[in-house]
């Protein structure tokens, strides 16, 4: 199965993964959020669920294009495959991640303050190629519908179960804006046939 095999189930997929979003953020309210990509003057904050190295907001939060263009390295998402201590301290953020473990990468909170944004884009073609890439998973856990939050995703606004998993396809075009300040968890599955076949397992039933 290829990953345009995997997506004729749909784009945007829910599954049968969720959690409790008030006791998640509440389980890894002490830890401290830092800059999502840096380089941005956009109210945006990151906590790492998995890293380089187990610790929080490192590289991981930051563009990997960018960093690897400065720094000349090679990093991508499943380069960043070790749980910090975000993932030991919530039963909540295991529920999420434990189904994907053994394929986990580069995966985080992500907090929009008001007027946080991603701008329109869609992630590269490499971003699902065997071996070394992702597929997407987000998790809402707060303010993610409108009016709090819009998710535009390919030209219509998605509207969500807060604390349920869903399979996204973002080579497709998306964008978000918080005008109320929003959260959500970001995971990253190994971009794989066993992946698919997995994560077709959780698909929720209609």
């Amino acid at each position: 199965m290829t990953y345009a095999n995997f997506c004729n189930f749909g784009d945007v997929i829910p599954l049968n993964v969720t959690c409790s979003p008030h006791q998640l953020l509440d389980e890894i309210s002490m830890f401290e959020r830092a800059q999502y990509n840096p380089r941005k003057d956009i109210k945006r904050l990151g906590l790492s669920i998995t890293s380089l190295d187990g610790e929080t907001n490192g590289i991981d939060l930051d563009s990997l294009k960018e960093y690897n263009k400065e720094n000349d390295t090679s990093y991508h998402e499943m380069s960043f495959t070790q749980l910090t201590r975000v993932y030991d301290m919530s039963e909540q953020v295991q529920k999420l991640v434990d189904p994907f473990r053994e394929l986990i990468g580069r995966s985080h909170l992500i907090e929009l303050g008001i007027g946080g944004y991603f701008p329109p884009h869609r992630d590269q073609a490499s971003y699902v190629a065997n071996g070394l890439r992702a597929i997407r998973i987000i998790v809402p856990l707060k303010n993610c519908n409108p009016p709090c939050m819009y998710f535009n995703y390919d030209e219509k606004i998605l509207r969500f179960e807060h604390g349920r998993a869903y399979f996204l396809n973002t080579n497709k075009s998306h964008s978000l804006f918080s005008f109320i300040g929003s959260s959500f968890v970001v995971l990253n599955v190994k971009a794989c046939e066993e992946a698919y076949y997995l994560i077709s397992e959780y698909f929720q039933s209609s």
